[in-house]
């Protein structure tokens, strides 16, 4: 019994520390993606950041979910900014392109969409586009984001 409590000890101090080391790689690669934002964007240019899942939004996301991207999304002076922890995907939304911003209708079965906001917005070719985001107090991001970009403009 004492050898197995002692496996166990060690098993939890190993737990611990895999999850101390995620925390703190998660905060110094989420101070790289805000500190090459500011450095890129400027100073005052950041507004609000947070951690985020984002991708593409069609209306038509019924019966299958998109691939989301886990990064950092930046509410700039100038637009919406995303930037993926690994990197791969960055999205910038200028504060001008935006035509709709809202949270979807709830439906049944469905959690996840009640933290989410989708953004409308026209495109470099001038096409509708659209990008769904998970967050957490998306409602306060959709007032955030048509008081400091859209009313604005």
């Amino acid at each position: 019994m004492g050898n197995l409590l002692a496996v166990l000890e060690w098993i939890g101090l190993g737990l611990g520390m895999l999850i101390a080391a995620l925390a703190v790689t998660f905060a110094v690669v989420r101070q790289r993606i805000l500190r090459h934002g500011q450095g890129e964007l400027g100073e005052n240019s950041l507004l609000l950041a947070t951690g985020a899942r984002v991708g593409v939004y069609n209306g038509q996301a019924e019966g299958r979910q998109p691939s989301l991207s886990v990064g950092i999304l930046m509410l700039l002076s100038s637009g919406l900014y995303f930037h993926s922890l690994t990197g791969r995907r960055e999205v910038f939304v200028p504060d001008a392109s935006i035509s709709w911003i809202g949270v979807p209708e709830e439906r049944e079965g469905r959690r996840a969409e009640g933290r989410s906001i989708v953004v409308r917005f026209l495109n470099a070719s001038g096409k509708q586009d659209g990008v769904a985001i998970r967050l957490l107090y998306p409602e306060q991001w959709v007032e955030a984001i048509k008081t400091h970009l859209i009313s604005r403009g």
